[in-house]
């Protein structure tokens, strides 16, 4: 075995080579000797990676990076807040892939260890399918990204064009239960006015803020949306039942998802949007016909993938 200082040694010429490759815009060559060997440190960024085939160049990631199933097999070389440096240097990738959630001082670490960052942070639903494409250039797999891009965009513009006029429902997403917190971040925000809702704190000046019951009460929400995931706190423990003032109670519209869906800013965002999608259209269906059955207080997502916490996530 290479000691750590000669596997770097070998990483930094490797890496001046990728580097090469992604400023001249050149795809990197994909047979089983070339593929470059990546290391990734968003789940997200991992789930991109498999969905454009190129999966198999995952040498490394973080907890929680647990979709599609095969990425469980995947080595682990930290979480979203700490790195095994030794063990990162001795696997000689040739490139890492970072986001918004890998912290500046670990991104300067590993560049003053000599090894190429290629950031795939997500801010909006638009950068999705451009990383993609980026992504596909990195791997030489750009017939999948440029397919997988294209699909993500006519999906996305297919909800949009479905929904996004109708009559607006008022939402209150709870994040997190105590204390009692919801989003106003432009991520979710972009998420549920592409579905016609109309988040009830989507001007509040933080991201997330903390918010009482009767802010709550006095914003008349008419469906109570509540994304779970491993990790996060007991989203039963708010009682809405004593507040039977509020619509969504009193027509038993409070809905629980599978917060990864929405929350990971990758491709499957658009089998999340739609789950959403399709809780406000029942809502609103059922203002507009009191026949409508009231719906599940539970919906099943589209997904097989366990719960995870909000590492490579916007949320």
């Amino acid at each position: 075995m290479k000691s750590a200082s000669s596997a770097l040694s070998t990483t930094k010429y490797a890496t001046m080579a990728i580097s090469l490759c992604l400023a001249l815009g050149v795809s990197l060559p994909v047979n089983a000797e070339k593929q470059p060997r990546l290391i990734v440190l968003s789940p997200h960024a991992v789930e991109m990676i498999f969905e454009i085939g190129a999966g198999d160049s995952i040498i490394g990631t973080v907890e929680y990076a647990d979709y599609p199933a095969a990425a469980n097999d995947i080595r682990r070389i930290g979480r979203h807040d700490f790195i095994d440096y030794e063990a990162l240097m001795l696997l000689q990738p040739d490139a890492i892939i970072v986001s918004s959630t890998t912290t500046a001082s670990m991104q300067s670490r590993l560049t003053e260890l000599g090894f190429t960052l290629v950031d795939a942070s997500v801010k909006d639903l638009k950068q999705i399918p451009e990383r993609l494409i980026e992504l596909g250039k990195l791997t030489g797999h750009n017939t999948e990204a440029n397919n997988s891009a294209e699909a993500f965009n006519q999906t996305l513009t297919q909800l949009r064009d479905t929904y996004q006029d109708k009559a607006p429902v008022n939402l209150f997403y709870q994040v997190w239960p105590t204390p009692l917190t919801t989003t106003a971040s432009p991520w979710m925000n972009e998420i549920f006015t592409g579905c016609g809702a109309n988040n009830v704190f989507s001007n509040s000046v933080s991201e997330y803020p903390q918010v009482s019951l009767e802010q709550v009460l006095y914003s008349t929400p008419e469906v109570i949306i509540k994304p779970v995931y491993h990790g996060n706190a007991d989203q039963e423990s708010v009682n809405w039942a004593k507040w039977p003032e509020i619509p969504a109670v009193a027509n038993n519209h409070i809905i629980t998802i599978e917060g990864d869906l929405v929350h990971r800013t990758g491709p499957r965002v658009l089998q999340g949007m739609e789950l959403v999608c399709e809780i406000i259209d029942k809502v609103r269906r059922a203002k507009q016909s009191p026949a409508e059955p009231l719906i599940s207080s539970q919906v099943n997502s589209p997904s097989n993938n366990k719960h995870a916490p909000t590492e490579g996530s916007l949320l």
